[in-house]
This record gives structure tokens, sequence and C-alpha cells, in this order.
């Protein structure tokens, strides 16, 4: 039985796929037969059954009509949906993705009617941009969705949603709560917005002026002062030195030691500021170690590749402590020395004792060493 979708422009035979796809409409993987095409695209029986309009005035005053090839905030679930097909409202700024519309058609009762105070209370704006920024829930569908898929379908949108991406701590977004504006493609962590600070004072990589933040509107290559890399949509800004610094390089914390192989203080730097410079010994780049660094100089060089112990034996510790590189015990986010109780940077090589689940800052090594 051959089936002419109104969204898709080929022809659908009812039958089993060939292989495992996932449904055109509500994006839920096809087990057993379905409306498949020859390229192997497919839709739910029920999916493929839904009208190109939907008019169910309980739910919304007026017709909401189908999109192709979209990104949406859906305003019945809240959820960021890319969607091969959603349903928009021509005359109001309201959008459903697939899923919560086919729950409308079928009178499902966990889709409620949103008035328009409630919607309201999920737009905001904010200074980090300038215009509303909508409160999502960016679910695990979009981080774990197939890339040929995406591909396929998402090619207008130009939005790679399997790679989004908070534009204050740089980590990709996955199965937790944002807010997003969709045309400029702007989306940061809610707890990243609410934790953002109005001014950054001595910044490390630019301790002498206050910097203000400053949002980004097709403002073109700006590159960030710290780690050198694009900065996308917003940065922290001072319009003496005309210096951007991302969110995360601008509130980056960590603390200069002496060595003697340079004769300025190091700064200890991990892998999010690091990512285009090599090092001054060895050549490489683009690694997951840390490194000492000397900005007014240019001079970077792993912890490994200069005499640093590879362990040693403290009076306050049973057993010794070996070099490590970045470590992260846990995904707490909150990361401590043991032997100071002094916070850390999980990015930045550290002495460890596995067994004992024992860390310290390699601090503890130099005092060591200047005792002896």
């Amino acid at each position: 039985m051959e089936f002419h979708h109104f969204a898709y422009p080929h022809k659908l035979s009812f039958r089993e796929a060939d292989r495992e796809s996932r449904c055109l409409g509500c994006l839920d993987v096809i087990n057993g037969p379905a409306y498949i095409s020859e390229a192997g695209f497919g839709m739910h029986k029920v999916c493929a059954e839904m009208p190109p309009q939907i008019q169910k005035d309980a739910f919304h005053p007026h017709p909401l009509k189908f999109k192709l090839l979209d990104a949406i905030v859906c305003d019945a679930c809240s959820r960021l949906s890319v969607s091969y097909i959603c349903y928009r409202c021509m005359y109001c700024d309201f959008n459903i993705d697939f899923r919560c519309a086919k729950a409308i058609i079928n009178d499902e009762n966990e889709i409620e009617k949103r008035d328009d105070e409630d919607l309201q209370r999920t737009r905001t704006l904010h200074f980090s941009h300038p215009h509303q920024l909508t409160r999502c829930k960016v679910s695990p569908i979009l981080t774990e969705f197939e890339e040929d898929f995406i591909e396929e379908i998402w090619t207008i949108n130009k939005l790679k949603l399997n790679k989004l991406k908070c534009v204050a701590c740089k980590w990709e977004l996955q199965d937790t709560q944002a807010f997003m504006c969709l045309p400029c493609r702007f989306i940061i962590h809610e707890s990243c917005m609410n934790d953002m600070p109005m001014q950054v004072q001595s910044s490390l990589f630019h301790p002498h002026h206050i910097l203000h933040p400053r949002p980004f509107f097709n403002a073109g290559e700006v590159r960030c002062y710290a780690c050198r890399s694009k900065v996308n949509g917003f940065s922290f800004y001072c319009n003496k030195c005309d210096v951007d610094l991302h969110v995360s390089c601008a509130k980056y914390r960590t603390r200069a030691t002496k060595h003697s192989c340079h004769p300025h203080n190091l700064l200890q730097l991990g892998k999010s500021i690091i990512k285009r410079i090599s090092c001054r010994a060895c050549g490489r780049k683009n690694c997951n170690d840390s490194f000492f660094s000397c900005r007014k100089c240019d001079f970077n060089v792993h912890p490994k590749c200069i005499p640093l112990l590879s362990s040693f034996e403290h009076k306050r510790h049973l057993h010794p402590l070996m070099l490590v590189s970045p470590f992260a015990e846990d995904d707490s986010g909150d990361y401590y020395c043991d032997m100071c109780e002094t916070e850390r940077n999980p990015e930045i090589h550290v002495y460890y004792r596995a067994e004992c689940n024992y860390i310290v800052l390699d601090k503890w090594q130099y005092k060591q060493k200047q005792m002896e």
C-alpha cells in the first residue's frame, strides 16, 4: 500500500523497515510495519495520519498549521525540539512539537493548556543578549540523535542540536534547563545565567581593568584574548584595551608558580584555555594535559616536560603521591586539595593516591622540596 504524505515528497510504502530508523514525525524508533520510503525514512502509521492543520479551540484559539524542518521551543512542554514536522500558529508566536500535537489530537491528559501569563513566565530579558530569551528543556534526544538523520533533515537550519554549547561555560547541553534565543542560536544554562556577574574585576588574563558584559549580534569574527577561540554570543569586554574574554575565561581561576625553566611566574592552565598553543619542549598541542604558561612571553610547557617529580612523599600522608594529569574524581563540580582544603581547578595536574582517594596540589611538592 503506497501513501503520499503532505510533508514528504517521496512515496511511502507500508512495510517492514530494512534497517533501524526513526519516525520523521515523533522521532521515536520504528519497530514493526510503518510507512517507509525507498531511502529508508519513514513514519509510524499513526504519525503519518496526522492532519496538516489542527483546530482545537480548547487548547488554542487559532488553527495550528504544519511547518517543515524547523527548530522550536514547544509552548506545550517547553522542550527545545528539532522537528521534520512541527505545528505553528500563523497569527501569534505559538508553536508545538509533533509529539504534543499528536497528544492534543488524541486528547491525552498530559498536555495542558497554558495561558498567556503562564507562557510569559517562560520568557525573560537578560543583559547577556539583546533579545527576549525563552526558557526550555534540552532533552537527551537532541544529544543522542544519529548524525546521518540530522544531516539529512537539518541542512536548512544549520543548527547542530546534538552539539549545542552554553555561551557561558562552553559545556554541551544535555538534559538540562536553559534559556535560548532561537533566531540567534544563543543558548545558556539557566544556572549560568543566574550566576553571571554584571562585571568581572581583576580577571586572571586582564587584571588591570574591570570587564563589562558585551552581547554580540552578528558581530562577526571575535576572538577571546585568553584562549584565542571564537567568541559566540557574549563576552566580558574591556573597552580601554579592546579585549574580549569568554565568560568562563574571564572567571578562570588558577595560580602562579615559579620554576627554574623560565624567569617569570608561570600560570597553570587547563585544556579549556590552551586549545591553540603548543608545548615549547615537545611541540605537541591540542592534548588533554595542562600547561605551565607565561602569557607575556608566549612560553608554554607541559608539566611532564619540565623537571617535576613523578612522585613525592609528605609527612602529612602515609603513602607516596603520584603526579597525574588533570583529574576530577567525580562530576560534582566541587574539587579541593585534601592537604590544605583550598578549591582546585580540575584541569590542572595534581599529586594523587588512588587507594586513599587523596589529592593534593603540586605546591606541596615544592614546599616539601624547599624544606629538605
